[in-house]
């Protein structure tokens, strides 16, 4: 296939028929990394109402030395040891014949949907405008691929129905699972099947975003490998749920994953060696899969007390996977001072990201169950969320 270079930026909106500029207002301060000072003062915070507990360099690379795989020889790009170790048991849990360690998940989807284009010939790849891929990455499948977005839905996970409007051939469909940045929010089982059915009906290969597919398998009350099989590709990441080092893994059928090999060298994404992110991956899938159930309950209970206590809203109403949003009164600025004048007084860590609401005068907290929670109970979490509330003056009549 001929290098697509008349390709132009800005995909289009089914709903609309437009540019990319009927894409939701980006989000200003979304996805910038945290100041150095953020860092050290949640560093001497003794609780964190998200994610997992803190562990210092040296406890993480202690705890990396003491796992069985540590033993053997480290990989060579990504030849043999730890990360072949990951990408098979990935692969397995998963359901797929074959499976790709990438450090980077931007690179890894980047590649997954240009061999699909290649192989599709067609430059068209149908997402949610709320999506990672095209939210958070600066366009980097246009600027970079020449890819052309086709955005269905906005605010809501897309539907077979809003597949069924689409009149270009498709290279691939990405569902992200959960969709973070409109509340975690996941399509109900039977419209997943749906999304499933249409794509296998018309011969375009589903693709799974799945940085938190741990999280959203335990929503759905459901194994990883029914979630994957219903989908041609699967990519997982480990630094979030899995509490890794960094570093994801693609799945899927052994074409494709060797296809991706080239882009992966192409685009810089192979490390001389990545055992540490590998080992930390293993030990997350073992410390942190079995306790996704647990993380989904602890997350539905919170949210229900917050909201039938009034102490702030939420959304979703029901989590659907283990986190949920927080609407807050304030901007943006305001309330990561607020949180930083929390952390310092009470020592404890309450919102890792803080953006805007798509509307004035609100912004987004984010609230996501992991072993951090085991530190503290629901009464002290709606305790410190009231006077968070109080001191940002965003409290609620009861």
């Amino acid at each position: 296939m001929k290098a697509r270079r008349d390709r132009k930026p800005g995909g289009t909106s089914v709903a609309s028929g437009t540019s990319a500029r009927s894409r939701p207002k980006r989000l200003r301060n979304s996805g910038a990394a945290a100041p150095a000072d953020d860092s050290d003062l949640r560093a001497r915070c003794t609780i964190s109402l998200s994610y997992h507990r803190q562990r210092s360099a040296r406890e993480t690379l202690e705890a990396l030395a003491r796992h069985p795989l540590a033993a053997q020889q480290p990989d060579v790009y990504g030849g043999g040891g730890a990360v072949r170790e990951l990408e098979r048991r990935v692969a397995a849990l998963l359901g797929k014949p074959a499976g790709v360690f990438f450090a980077k998940g931007v690179i890894a989807q980047q590649c997954l949907v240009r061999v699909r284009s290649d192989q599709r010939e067609s430059p068209h790849v149908a997402l949610s405008p709320m999506s990672h891929v095209d939210f958070d990455e600066a366009n980097g499948i246009e600027h970079i691929h020449g890819l052309r977005p086709v955005r269905l839905g906005r605010y809501r996970p897309f539907t077979a129905a809003d597949l069924r409007q689409v009149r270009q051939r498709l290279a691939a469909v990405v569902v992200e699972l959960p969709l973070r940045r409109a509340g975690y929010l996941i399509p109900s089982w039977e419209e997943l099947k749906r999304i499933s059915g249409w794509c296998r009906d018309n011969g375009v290969p589903l693709h799974f975003d799945g940085a938190r597919l741990w999280e959203a398998a335990a929503g759905y009350g459901r194994t990883l490998r029914a979630v994957a099989a219903l989908a041609d590709s699967v990519y997982v990441s480990f630094y979030k749920g899995i509490g890794g080092l960094g570093g994801c893994v693609v799945a899927g059928p052994r074409d494709c994953i060797d296809a991706m090999e080239i882009w992966r060298t192409r685009q810089g994404a192979v490390l001389f060696t990545a055992y540490p992110y590998a080992l930390s991956a293993i030990e997350g899938l073992d410390r942190h899969l079995p306790r996704m159930p647990d993380y989904v309950r602890r997350a539905r209970r919170l949210a229900a007390r917050l909201r039938d206590e009034k102490i702030c809203e939420i959304h979703p109403l029901v989590p659907e996977v283990n986190a949920f949003q927080v609407i807050l009164r304030g901007t943006v600025a305001e309330l990561k001072e607020r949180n930083r004048g929390f952390a310092a007084q009470e020592k404890v860590w309450l919102f890792h990201s803080i953006f805007e609401a798509p509307f004035e005068g609100r912004a987004i907290g984010e609230i996501a169950i992991g072993d951090a929670a085991d530190d503290y109970s629901d009464d002290e979490a709606c305790q410190w969320l009231r006077r968070f509330q109080a001191m940002s003056g965003g409290g609620r009549k009861t």
